[in-house]
């Protein structure tokens, strides 16, 4: 009986919680803010396949983003990649070279909902206008957080906790 709710509650539930990333191939013209590739919907991760083989131009991608999401950011690859955040101004908010080695990461708390954008470029291009190292694909991986305190819990949760609480409560009674 407990097996049987649990199994239930299980199934009801994992549907809700299992998120892929979003995957998306960089494609051009995306060299500057105006031209960015746009990325209209995610699940909370996205994962920019791109290149700067035989192009040293930045590349530019955009997102809808919420205020009150921590924005994460990383890109890897072989060569010496730059990342930039910018805002849905247009303003550049952070810059990162080398966090760990030379990939580098951001971490940022957005005030502002609206389609935000990261810039990826090489080392030493510095205004994100293009040339800096090239030669090299990369992997940029964009994660969006929301606050714990800011969630409610989905049915399915509901569901999982009424199940444990059943199966508590049937244990008790023996």
């Amino acid at each position: 009986m407990i097996f049987r709710a649990l199994l239930l509650a299980a199934l009801v539930i994992a549907p809700g919680t299992v998120h892929a990333a979003v995957i998306f191939n960089e494609s051009e013209p995306n060299n500057t803010w105006a031209t960015a590739n746009l990325i209209s919907s995610h699940d909370g991760t996205i994962i920019i396949n791109g290149s700067r083989v035989g192009d040293s131009s930045a590349d530019y991608f955009r997102f809808p983003v919420l205020a009150g999401d921590t924005l994460t950011a990383n890109v890897c690859c072989y060569g010496d990649p730059m990342l930039a955040l910018i805002d849905p101004s247009g303003n550049v908010v952070m810059i990162n070279d080398d966090w760990y080695s030379l990939m580098p990461y951001i971490s940022y708390a957005i005030s502002t909902s609206g389609l935000w954008t990261i810039a990826v470029t090489g080392w030493p291009d510095f205004g994100f206008s293009g040339g800096g190292s090239s030669g090299w694909t990369y992997q940029a991986t964009i994660s969006m957080q929301r606050a714990a305190s800011s969630e409610i819990p989905e049915p399915g949760t509901l569901v999982l906790m009424a199940a444990g609480l059943s199966a508590v409560l049937a244990l008790r009674r023996r």
